[in-house]
């Protein structure tokens, strides 16, 4: 067993968990990450994973690997010192395979739902006294965190296809939420996910095999909003059935849910906050939302240069339908840029543009303080939709606290 281990970008989402999973394994866990002043940080430390700076002086001789993800750049000073040093790497899909190795596994895969459905089967099997372990992509209502640490039960695991890094995974048992184009064209990804499903040695639930059913008549009244989460539940209690777990408990449980943060998270009663980036997760959103306001005012920042670029038409498309039969202004902010090398192959200023031109009454704004005081001159709830940065969560509940409707 390597002892020690160093974690490159240990505040981004995801190598957090691995790293908190590695921390109550057993291992000498530190870190390192470009910010410095993350609230995740300072938990970390509190676990006693040592937090150092990221240039190359937290990697030694004892170090005895060191994980990095997709996201880090082949110049970070860490990654350079480990190769100088011959440390062992381990991208971080390894690193959690390592962890669940001989555990009793759930892996939860799929382009959208990931985060529910992990966040509710862990829900579930705690409310079962199942004592499962959570490793989640988002914080997970129940429990405050996006990780849950059990002694006994098993592991119920978030995967991730997006660096094709789930393919390091075999657990025992698996939940396809849905598969639609997202980080990769829709026939590679089929094949990505038939790949995946050949690593599972138990049962596989996924939505052409165990279709949707109305839960209602099971005395299923679920907190959660919108269709998708509806898919959401049934996929998490398909899976729950075929392990013959007590189904009326786990219906119980369902119904006790609250979800998941930034997961059309209700801030005060005229804010939704919400994680989505990819045209079928804003789709969802705008679904479930029309079901409670049928007129409100959207914000979305755009997550990357690339993926607006590449999804561009498919952003039009799902935000022009979107628009159909209702009020409000769609108000789009700058790309969300996280630092390091990329092209700028479109700004949100000729998105906008584009939307303008598709009939959607959308509106730049250049930043967070001046979309406030637009929204607070508004007599409209608001949506607010985006992935990765800090600010948007903060803007809702600010707005929660000063925005009143009529």
């Amino acid at each position: 067993m390597n002892n020690t281990i160093h974690f490159i970008g240990i505040g981004g989402c995801g190598m957090n968990g691995v790293a908190q999973l590695a921390k109550h394994s057993g291992y000498s866990v530190s870190g390192s990450d470009r910010s410095t002043n993350s609230p995740i940080l300072q938990k970390l430390e509190n676990l006693g994973i040592q937090i150092l700076p990221q240039n190359g002086s937290g990697i030694t001789e004892k170090t005895d690997a060191v994980v990095y993800s997709t996201a880090i750049e082949n110049d970070n000073p860490d990654l350079l010192r480990a190769k100088k040093l011959g440390t062992p790497l381990l991208h971080r899909a390894e690193m959690l395979a390592k962890l669940c190795k001989n555990k009793e596994t759930i892996a939860i895969a799929g382009t959208a739902g990931k985060s529910t459905v992990t966040g509710l089967l862990g829900h579930i099997f705690q409310h079962l006294e199942l004592d499962p372990t959570v490793y989640c992509g988002a914080s997970i209502n129940t429990f405050q965190s996006s990780i849950r640490f059990g002694k006994t039960g098993p592991w119920i695991i978030e995967a991730d296809e997006s660096d094709k890094s789930f393919l390091h995974l075999h657990p025992n048992h698996a939940i396809i939420t849905n598969i639609a184009e997202d980080h990769y064209k829709l026939s590679e990804l089929r094949k990505l996910f038939a790949q995946f499903e050949t690593h599972v040695s138990g049962i596989v639930i996924k939505p052409e095999t165990h279709p949707t059913e109305d839960g209602t008549k099971n005395g299923i009244t679920p907190q959660l909003i919108g269709k998708h989460n509806t898919e959401n539940i049934h996929n998490a209690l398909t899976l729950c059935k075929a392990l013959k777990l007590d189904i009326n408990q786990c219906i119980e449980a369902v119904n006790t849910f609250t979800g998941i943060e930034r997961r059309l998270e209700r801030i005060g009663p005229n804010v939704i906050d919400d994680f989505a980036h990819s045209p079928i997760k804003i789709a969802a959103a705008l679904e479930a939302v029309s079901e409670i306001w049928s007129t409100f005012n959207i914000v979305w920042r755009p997550h990357g240069f690339t993926p607006l670029f590449q999804g561009l038409e498919r952003f039009i498309q799902v935000f022009s339908n979107g628009w159909k039969n209702r009020r409000g202004t769609l108000f789009i902010l700058p790309v969300y840029y996280a630092g390091g090398t990329v092209e700028k192959k479109i700004t949100s200023e000729q998105f906008v543009e584009r939307l303008q031109t598709a009939g959607v009454p959308a509106e730049f704004t250049p930043n967070i303080q001046t979309l406030e005081k637009q929204l607070l001159k508004s007599d409209h709830p608001v949506l607010i939709m985006g992935a990765r940065d800090p600010e948007l969560p903060k803007l809702a509940r600010h707005l929660s606290a000063n925005l009143t409707t009529t």
